[in-house]
């Protein structure tokens, strides 16, 4: 388990002493039970994430997510039960005997001291346990403002923006322009992997197929995560709006109730354009994912739409029949003589095991655990899916991007061991070539950069901007979103339409 986990003594200590300063045991027992629940809390974040509570564990406090969660980590889930009974048992006993062996004054001491021991940085950018509980504030409590004030606060004078009037979008911007401008170039498929962090490409016995694609293509190695962007939802979000999902409103669900936003996406740039676009994932329910796709403006592909056709799986599909069906898709939109955008999502190697396909036994030898087989049927499915686009001739006019959602989540797994024996790192691989891109591959690229990388490559000219167009060069976007992250989830707020039928 990582260093943070040491939160857990001050922590315990808080919890028996400030219980044993009262002698009713109703009293006892409700702080202890209140404290318990926020330490095994702490403790699910750090299993999680690496860190303490922050804003992507409250956005994934729900219901929705809290029964996913447990569907898939089902001895975890155990795990935390049995750790919540026996904590508040030890903790009990812990604070009568400390209220007959310890003095008043002793225990105040003590107590101060766990109270400042809490803000040490247990791991180097991690933060502290209160400046991630500040976080939740900042995000939850921003504002709902005048989009173009909001708009304003970070800077983005020019920015176009859309708003719907009698269901109809119309697009303006602060010097009262209202047309978004866009021309084609060529078509676009993008490929979000479940979890496949950087690390993977070490495992090469696992990944041949996506080694071969990094030698032969461009290659970003220095593409941090950022918040806002670390889970699923969140990731997609951030590539199709160019803003992190950092959302003002105390709320578990952002966005549940919104239709439309007010920010341009590529959505809102390509189809203007005449592209097709559709977005191929397994399951609409997944991570929440389904709403957000629709809410930037994108139809969705999944499961539903082939009822009985494959083999039920964790999350609607296994990536062998997401990637049949993403190749489909690319078969109907060519025909269509339209340039077209896929976007595309796996989910089979999802933490903290894996999803495995029996069915890829016939062409992927046996692995050491479920992950390694997930991982090395993940990169055949990927590897034959690009190769017959190449045989076939499409990636003549089709541009592709492979780039992780977000870190593998989980700790305590082989899979975890062995990703974190280096610096843990996103990438990007595309076909598209560095002068297209008008990026070099030895520069730190972000996740907000996705869309206008997306753009550039597929050479798609347009008058729209994103958030990352208004940084400077070269910057670090990362400590960027750190410090504007109220500006951020006010932008995002702001921008939320709910449509009135």
């Amino acid at each position: 388990m990582p260093l943070s986990t040491l939160v857990v003594l001050p922590l315990l200590i808080i919890t028996i002493i400030l219980a044993s300063l009262f002698k009713r045991k109703t009293v006892q027992l409700t702080i202890i039970v209140l404290f318990t629940i926020f330490t095994v809390m702490e403790l699910t974040s750090i299993y999680f994430s690496g860190g303490f509570i922050d804003y992507q564990f409250f956005v994934n406090l729900n219901i929705g997510d809290i029964i996913e969660g447990l569907l898939i980590f089902k001895w975890q889930a155990v795990l935390v039960v049995g750790l919540f009974l026996g904590l508040i048992l030890l903790l009990y006993w812990l604070t009568n005997w400390l209220r007959w062996h310890c003095q008043l004054v002793w225990r105040l001491l003590l107590f101060i001291l766990a109270i400042i021991s809490l803000n040490f940085p247990y791991l180097a950018n991690s933060g502290t346990v209160w400046s991630r509980l500040y976080e939740i504030y900042q995000v939850t409590s921003a504002p709902k403002l005048p989009f173009q004030q909001a708009q304003y606060a970070l800077n983005m004078q020019e920015q176009l923006y859309k708003t719907v009037v009698n269901n109809e979008v119309q697009y303006s911007d602060s010097l009262g322009v209202a047309e978004l401008q866009s021309e084609a170039g060529k078509n676009i498929i993008v490929i979000s992997l479940e979890s496949f962090e950087q690390g993977f490409f070490d495992f090469k016995e696992l990944t041949p197929n996506l080694n071969q694609l990094k030698d032969n293509y461009t290659f970003f190695a220095h593409m941090p995560m950022s918040p806002g962007s670390s889970w699923t939802a969140a990731s997609m979000y951030t590539y199709m709006t160019g803003v992190p999902f950092l959302i003002g409103g105390f709320t578990s669900k952002p966005l549940a109730t919104a239709e439309a936003t007010k920010l341009i996406t590529l959505a809102d740039v390509l189809q203007p354009a005449g592209y097709q676009t559709r977005y191929v994932i397994g399951g609409a329910n997944f991570a929440g994912i389904g709403h957000l796709i629709k809410l930037v403006g994108v139809d969705t592909v999944s499961e539903a739409d082939y009822p009985g056709v494959y083999p039920a799986a964790p999350f609607g599909l296994y990536d062998k029949d997401i990637f049949t069906i993403a190749k489909q898709q690319v078969d109907e939109m060519h025909q269509a003589n339209k340039p077209f955008a896929l976007f595309i999502s796996t989910v089979s190697t999802h933490a903290p095991n894996g999803f495995r396909d029996d069915r890829m036994a016939s062409v992927i030898t046996p692995k050491t655990d479920s992950m390694a087989f997930a991982a090395a049927s993940l990169d055949y499915n990927l590897g034959q899916f690009i190769r017959q686009l190449d045989d076939e001739g499409l990636l003549a006019n089709t541009v592709f991007y492979i780039f992780p959602d977000h870190l593998m989540m989980g700790a305590g797994t082989e899979t975890i061991k062995r990703l974190s024996q280096k610096e843990r790192s996103l990438y990007l691989l595309t076909n598209a070539d560095e002068k297209s891109l008008q990026k070099s591959v030895d520069k730190t690229i972000y996740q907000i950069d996705l869309p206008r990388l997306i753009l550039n490559g597929a050479k798609v000219q347009t008058n729209a901007t994103f958030l990352t167009d208004y940084l400077a060069a070269g910057s670090d976007k990362r400590d960027f979103i750190r410090q504007n992250k109220r500006r951020i989830a006010t932008l995002n707020r702001s921008a939320a339409i709910e449509v009135r039928r």
